[in-house]
């Protein structure tokens, strides 16, 4: 049954990491019924260590404990609906963005929501679109959760694929809505331009030299978003093609050393998966095919999957 699992409901071991989160979560909540600031929303997650859980990763600069009840609780307390999630979001940003500070804490997050909604994906698919459009979680993070060790017993989910898509179709429509308003401020400082130069009043004219400054730094602002933007659109299709080529080596390496069957079922998949990829969204790749060529699909690329690669310079020829 669709569902959601809320890991500090149920009774944990006195002494133990777990009971401590759930004394903390159930603080949290009632910190949150308070309507308190988010420095005290945070005070209430004081007890509980900073670093890695169990010390699997001593290097680790996010708080996990801390980060694990405070999206556990935010998912809990907006899980009624979908509606519901979006305000929970919108309500305690900041607060995730305290327990956020870098990349390996926000595939924490996503590693924990994927955990609280194990029996219900298609809300997993949406919650992926709510941190993209909330700004929470950059679309790279999420191509890096995707093609992480976690997520390999789920790889040729539909839902898995359906995320993916969504997170590229996010950067595409992203760099789409910036290049219209950028025209639209261009079109904008042209009129002011034009405006100003007919100005005779000194006073007139003084006035329009200051609006068509105003649109000058407005058009400069969206040509930086938009770069912005791109860059981080041919970051995560770099990432995406990347990480492709890496599980299919990684599988025919392995395949070969055990004499195992290369061409399986998964491997067929997967690598179709590759070549839709490249062919879907063919408008945004082809700008960067000497960066693919160059840095990815090189001569030292098993055959079987370089294919994909030459298959698709033909069809865009």
């Amino acid at each position: 049954k669709p569902g959601f699992n809320h890991k500090f409901e149920e009774p944990a071991p006195e002494n133990s990491l777990l009971n401590l989160q759930t004394k903390c979560g159930k603080a949290l909540i009632e910190s949150i019924k308070n309507k308190d600031e988010v420095e005290m929303m945070m005070a209430s997650l004081e007890p509980l260590p900073d670093g890695s859980i169990d010390g699997r990763d001593l290097d680790s600069q996010f708080p996990e404990a801390k980060l694990e009840v405070v999206i556990q609780t935010i998912l809990r307390v907006g899980c009624k609906s979908i509606s519901h999630l979006s305000v929970a979001l919108n309500r305690f940003r900041e607060l995730l963005l305290q327990v956020m500070p870098n990349q390996d804490a926000k595939v924490c997050c996503l590693r924990v929501t994927f955990n609280f909604f194990e029996t219900n994906h298609q809300l997993m698919c949406i919650m992926i679109e709510k941190y993209l459009n909330f700004q929470l979680i950059e679309p790279s993070c999420i191509v890096s959760w995707i093609f992480s060790p976690d997520m390999l017993p789920h790889f040729n989910r539909l839902y898995l694929w359906q995320m993916l898509e969504s997170t590229i179709c996010y950067c595409i429509k992203r760099c789409d809505r910036i290049k219209l308003e950028l025209e639209k401020s261009k079109a904008k400082l042209k009129e002011k331009k034009d405006q100003e130069a007919v100005a005779a009043d000194p006073d007139i004219a003084e006035k329009r030299k200051a609006l068509t400054q105003a649109a000058e730094e407005e058009v400069g602002h969206y040509v930086k978003l938009l770069e912005d933007a791109e860059l981080s659109q041919k970051e995560v299709f770099l990432i995406v093609v990347q990480r492709f080529i890496m599980i299919l080596t990684d599988h025919i390496v392995r395949s070969e050393q055990e004499s195992r069957y290369t061409q399986t079922l998964w491997f067929r998949c997967t690598r179709d998966r590759l070549r839709q990829t490249l062919v879907k969204h063919r408008r945004e790749v082809k700008r960067y095919m000497v960066t693919l060529q160059t840095l990815l699909f090189t001569p030292e690329v098993e055959p079987k999957i370089l294919e994909c690669f030459t298959q698709f310079k033909g069809y865009i020829a």
